[in-house]
Formats: C-alpha cells, sequence, structure tokens
C-alpha cells in the first residue's frame, strides 16, 4: 500500500474560487513500460515546500490513454479509460467514478484554460479501477506509470465422452463464486479478476460448452458458460495448484431419443469444491454482531436516526427469524446499547463456537444521493470505495481505545491467515445475502466487496459485514426506520444463512 505524505497548504484565493496562478510552476518526468518514449510535462503546487503536485487533465487523460470530454457550463470533465467514467468538477474535492463518488483531499482546479486534476487521482484512485500502477518518485519528480497486466491468463478445453472441461491458469490465487440462476448458464465470478475480454470471448463449441462470454468490471471478473441442454451437473474445482480453476461439465444419463422434459433448458446442478477436501460445515451457531453502540453511535441520518439503533433492530429480528423458522441456535454480540471494541465482537464469536460470523451495519457518504445495499467479506481492499468504507467501520474503535486492533498490512497479513481457511466460504455466503436481499428491498444492489474490516478479522468461521443501506440518503434514511424495510432485510438475512447451512450439510 502506498504511503504519500500530503502536506496541507492554505491556497490562494480570488472572489471565494481557489486560484493557482501563484502555485510553483515546475515539471515531472513521465515514464512508461509499455514502450512509450520518456516525456516531461507542467507540474504545480501549492508552495515550493510542498508535496501537493497538480497535473493537467489533458496530461492525465494522455497518461491513461483516456478519452476526455469538457463541458464548460457545469465545469465538469470526464475521462474515460477503458470501462471507467471519471467525473471532476472544478473547485470541488469530489471525482465521480461511475456513479460512485471518491472524495479527494484537495479539489480539481482551474487555470489558464486547464483543469488540473491532483496527483493524489492518479496514484491512488485510478489504479484501482485501471490495468495500470502509478508510482511517484518526489526526489526526481517522476512518475512511473506500468501496467499490472491481466491475471487470468489461460482457457483451455478438455473434451470427454462423458465430460467437458474449462480450465483457467491465474497468475495468482483468487476467490472464486460459481452459480446458475438462468438454466444453460453457469456464471463464475472471480473476485479481483483482470482478463483480456476479447481474447478470452469464446463463440465456437467446445465439448458441451456452446460457447464462453466474459465480462470485465472495475472490480471482478465474470465468465458465463452456455452449456448444452442435456448438462446435469456442473462441478468447479482446483486442484493442488491454488492458481488453476476447473469448470467441469457433465453429461446426465438421457435416452437415446429425448423425451420432451429433455428439449428445453433445466437447471443444473452446481458443485463447488475448495483445493483440499471439501468443508462439511455443520450451521449450528450464528453470531449476529449488531455494529456500533453505546457512545458510538456510527451513521447519524439527516433526521437524527442512529446507525447503532437500526443496526440492534435488525439483528433481533434476525435472530427471532433463525430461532422460529430454523431452528438455530443465535447470538448476538450485544442485545442492548452497549459499547464493544471490534475484536470483543470476534472474540465473542469465537467463545461461543461460532460457525458462522454476521455483522450488520448501515452505510454512510456524504452526497444524499448514494444508495444501496452491500456485503462484504475479509480481504485486501480493491477499490478506493472499499478502502473507504472499511476505514468509517474500523475507526469504530476510536470510542474504545482498543490498542489490540490490528490495522497496518503486516497486521492484516497474520489476521488473514486466520480467516483464509474461510475467505471462500464467506464470499459465498455473500452472495447468497446480497441475492436474497436483492429480491426484497426494493434499493440498487450494489454487489458483493472485499475490504480489511477489522471486525471481520480473526473470526475462525465465515464472516461477512452487511451494510444494509445509506443513512446519508434521506429515502433510504426513511426506509431504515420503518419497520416493514427492517423486516424484509431481516428476511433476506435469515434466508440466506439457512441457504448457506443447506449447501454445505447437503
Amino acid at each position: 500500500m502506498r504511503s504519500i505524505l500530503f502536506i496541507f497548504l492554505t491556497a490562494v484565493t480570488v472572489s471565494g474560487l481557489l486560484s493557482i496562478a501563484a502555485f510553483a510552476q515546475e515539471t515531472a518526468t513521465i515514464v512508461y513500460d509499455d514502450g512509450r518514449p520518456p516525456e516531461t510535462i507542467p507540474a504545480v503546487r501549492l508552495d515550493p515546500e510542498s508535496e501537493m503536485f497538480y497535473l493537467r487533465a489533458n496530461d492525465a487523460a494522455r497518461i491513461f490513454k483516456a478519452t476526455q470530454f469538457w463541458n464548460a457550463s457545469s465545469r465538469k470533465i470526464v475521462l474515460g479509460v477503458g470501462s471507467a467514467r471519471f467525473t471532476f468538477t472544478v473547485d470541488t474535492r469530489v471525482v465521480v467514478v461511475d456513479g460512485e463518488p471518491v472524495m479527494l483531499r484537495t479539489p480539481v482546479l482551474y487555470d489558464a484554460g486547464f483543469v488540473m486534476i491532483p496527483m493524489e487521482f492518479l496514484l491512488d484512485v485510478a489504479p484501482g479501477y485501471t490495468l495500470n500502477e502509478v508510482k511517484w518518485d518526489s526526489a526526481t519528480r517522476t512518475l512511473a506509470v506500468n501496467k499490472i497486466g491481466y491475471n487470468i491468463t489461460g482457457l483451455d478445453f478438455t473434451i470427454t465422452a462423458d465430460r467437458s472441461t474449462a480450465t483457467l491458469e491465474l497468475s495468482e490465487p483468487l476467490v472464486h463464486h460459481v452459480d446458475s440462476s438462468t438454466p444453460g448458464l453457469v456464471r463464475l465470478k472471480i473476485y479481483g479478476g483482470r482478463i483480456d475480454a476479447e481474447r478470452f470471448n469464446v463463440k465456437e463449441p467446445h465439448g458441451m460448452f456452446n460457447e464462453v462470454r466474459v465480462e470485465q468490471t472495475d472490480r471482478d471478473v465474470y465468465l458465463y458458460f452456455d452449456v448444452k441442454k442435456y448438462t446435469e451437473r456442473v462441478l468447479v474445482e482446483r486442484d493442488e495448484s491454488p492458481t488453476r480453476i476447473r469448470v467441469i461439465v457433465e453429461k446426465g444419463n438421457l435416452p437415446e431419443i429425448p423425451e420432451p422434459e429433455f428439449a428445453g433448458r433445466r437447471q443444473v446442478e452446481i458443485v463447488d469444491t475448495q483445493p483440499a477436501e471439501p468443508k462439511r460445515l455443520q450451521i449450528r451457531t450464528v453470531v449476529l454482531d449488531p455494529g456500533h453502540g453505546g457512545k458510538d453511535d456510527g451513521k447519524v441520518g439527516v433526521t437524527g436516526v442512529l446507525e447503532k439503533d437500526v443496526n440492534l433492530s435488525i439483528a433481533k429480528k434476525v435472530r427471532d427469524s433463525l430461532e422460529r423458522d430454523f431452528g438455530l441456535k443465535v447470538v448476538l454480540t450485544r442485545e442492548d446499547d452497549q459499547l464493544l471494541s471490534l475484536t470483543q465482537r470476534t472474540e465473542i464469536a469465537n467463545q461461543v463456537d461460532g460457525d458462522l460470523f454476521v455483522s450488520i451495519h448501515c452505510n454512510g457518504w456524504f452526497s444524499g444521493e448514494t444508495g444501496g445495499f452491500e456485503a462484504y467479506f475479509l480481504s485486501p481492499a480493491r477499490t478506493e470505495w472499499d478502502r473507504a468504507v472499511a476505514k468509517t467501520e474500523n475507526a469504530a474503535d476510536d470510542f474504545t481505545n482498543d490498542k489490540n486492533t490490528a490495522s497496518g498490512d503486516i497486521d492484516f497479513i497474520l489476521w488473514d491467515l486466520v480467516q483464509n481457511e474461510f475467505i471462500n466460504e464467506s464470499s459465498q455466503f455473500a452472495e447468497l445475502v446480497q441475492k436474497a436481499m436483492s429480491e426484497r428491498l426494493g434499493i440498487r444492489n450494489r454487489g458483493v466487496k472485499q475490504a480489511n474490516f477489522t471486525v471481520l478479522q480473526g473470526a475462525g468461521m465465515p464472516a461477512v459485514l452487511i451494510e444494509t443501506a445509506f443513512l446519508s440518503n434521506p429515502e433510504e434514511e426513511e426506509l431504515l426506520a420503518d419497520e416493514s424495510f427492517q423486516d424484509k432485510a431481516a428476511e433476506g438475512i435469515a434466508e440466506a444463512v439457512q441457504k448457506f447451512r443447506e449447501r454445505y450439510e447437503r
């Protein structure tokens, strides 16, 4: 993780707007690893002693090979890098990335006909959404732009009479999730995957695979395997190598002349295994963690709704449903308005021999328009948004002065050794939560994400953190305070627990 020192200085203001006329005019050298020659570009900073550099937007566009569009009336500029869109507004600190706002430390500026973008964007924000890594050497004022490259590197097919196998080669171990909500179509999601979509789109059939379609998002890769109508089972497995995923399609026992029921698409049985012996999890005790409490209110809605109260209410509803409908034992980390440290919450889960840990929260952002629900499992954050959410939730320990909270990269690696055993299960449960809540809540599904949440660290069981909706969004604040919305959220979580339980006990 980059460590950059930003020195905040007072900028010169003209009529209340920031100006860079008095900034120190310098240059920076750009070096590339893709064959482009080095170049020298203008760079300005607030003061000769400051490390706060700005670059012109057109130079940033050239660095990332981006398209750009400038709207003079709204003072906005849009940079398009691959499928990502970055929207900057002059005199604000917000850059909107594919509809999601990200807060910069200093505002975008305008001077002498140029939009000036803080270098922070190039170093900390853009690499989370592109295939570039950008490094800054302040001593030589050199910006190195390197290609991160693809981490899904190969796709091969093996065909026999009874089965067809598609083997994916990875350059690093990545978490995956597989499902088949559409009959005849198997969706494989690879978290943090990067792939050459054009190369891996397979239009011609290979055995029982009709075709393979690839979709690259800013975070993950989705591979859609269209399989023959007579497919009975799909097995997804990893062998001794953590960098190889096999998708095995097996033929069902069909009559020589298919009966009418074989003519249409049928739901395919999915079996997803782990690198070693598949786990036989028994979900008997579920630990629910209502986030925040005591003097830690969490987020506060625009009309005063407190996150800690909503979290506790939803957790109690989930408990009632799991105990009443599914006969599970449920433990709440707090039953009332109590302050607990983040590590105390996971310690409780481990002490009661919990089989599943669910931390329940409400989200918040500086923009009242941002909304939706999302679920996280413990893994290094892939984007600036994920890091920002994790930082907000981890700050809860500021109220408890808990000095045992693991916060650095080394601490994360040590804690990850504990959670890594359950990382696949955690991601699978998070997917089940998103699906169940998407069917009920009627708000935006923001997807399953990964971040380094302290409250998930050290849990000796599958663990997820759920952000049910945004208290900073007036409409969603009203929903979160509504009993019927809380009931729907609780039903979704409870259903996901039961489906997860059935998957592993089966």
